[in-house]
């Protein structure tokens, strides 16, 4: 595949095909052309017949300098907005032709990430793996530890992702404690737990089941922390390029307005309750805040040095009318 990502680098550079540009012409756009995820490949280019010959050239030489081929009858041509000659387009290539939304590894593309219609599959799944009738023929312990192992693969790479809306957190809830306490037939019985107990840690009198909303925050948190950390990933310059990044590139800055990813709004809104858990080692200074990060003790300085503080701001006007 890094033949392939060479062949499309160098067709987007002799503008033999172009992808689709991230921010403004006066901000350093990022041009994103394809994606590569293990034997998958997304491919970005303009909606034209003369750029698709011109892409499927480059699967040709690709095919000749690797062996390999390309099963076109296996990709899909997906249009962004309104394209009028689609089948023109997907003659061309012989492929076939899909919308948005879709699916595409598991996770929905194209899709209105605050709505409760994405997890739809999760809560099916959850609901088939806890099924009635299995209930009936385990103890409570053998009923935890299904419920562990259920919530440690099925919506994982959905909490990783996804704001949990509190419907659905409240629905996959349900399903769980209906599942621990319930018994035979559908008379529901009384919870002996409040369920917020269940989901302690052993040694706090818990049943050390997953909290679901806390886990949804620490993955979301992930991200964060990657953004400042990951400063060469592809999908922090992408993120950049299209929010801008806060002093000392920590994190983008708030997304605003009605246009934008959806799905790093959701991510970026964590933040403030993401920094009080993070601090920063001494270096050079070039991106800490020395006042108002924390970099010395157990708080910031400005909590201890009330009274200097404001006095370095006046320090920092003089400074600024001199």
């Amino acid at each position: 595949m890094e033949a392939l990502s060479r062949m499309m680098v160098r067709a987007i550079h002799e503008r033999v095909l172009s992808g689709f540009l991230v921010g403004t012409d006066g901000d350093n756009p990022l041009v994103v052309s394809h994606l590569l995820f293990a034997a998958d490949t997304l491919v970005f280019c303009n909606a034209d017949v003369v750029q698709l010959e011109s892409l499927r050239r480059v699967f040709t030489w690709f095919e000749v300098v690797s062996g390999l081929e390309v099963n076109l009858q296996k990709s899909k041509m997906v249009s962004v907005g309104d394209v009028q000659n689609l089948e023109d387009l997907v003659a061309v290539l012989g492929c076939k032709s899909a919308a948005l939304p879709m699916i595409y590894l598991g996770l929905p593309l194209g899709a209105k990430f605050n709505s409760k219609l994405i997890w739809n599959p999760i809560i099916e799944k959850l609901e088939r793996r806890l099924r009635g009738w299995k209930r009936l023929y385990l103890s409570k312990g053998g009923k935890l530890t299904l419920i562990k192992s259920t919530l440690s693969n099925l919506p994982t790479y959905f909490l990783s992702l996804f704001h949990l809306l509190t419907d659905v957190a409240y629905q996959l809830e349900k399903i769980q404690r209906d599942f621990l306490w319930n018994g035979m037939g559908d008379q529901p019985k009384f919870h002996l737990v409040n369920w917020a107990k269940v989901c302690e840690p052993l040694e706090n009198g818990g049943l050390r089941v997953k909290n679901l909303r806390l886990f949804n925050q620490s993955l979301l948190g992930k991200w964060l922390w990657r953004y400042g950390k990951e400063r060469d990933a592809f999908w922090r310059k992408v993120v950049e390029v299209k929010y801008g990044s806060l002093w000392g590139g920590w994190c983008s800055k708030y997304c605003q307005g009605a246009y934008g990813v959806g799905l790093w709004k959701g991510i970026r809104r964590g933040w403030d309750r993401f920094t009080p858990f993070i601090s920063f080692l001494e270096g050079n200074g070039a991106r800490v805040k020395f006042w108002s990060d924390l970099w010395c003790g157990d708080s910031t300085l400005k909590e201890p040095f009330r009274i200097c503080f404001p006095l370095q701001q006046i320090g920092k006007l003089l400074w600024q009318i001199i």
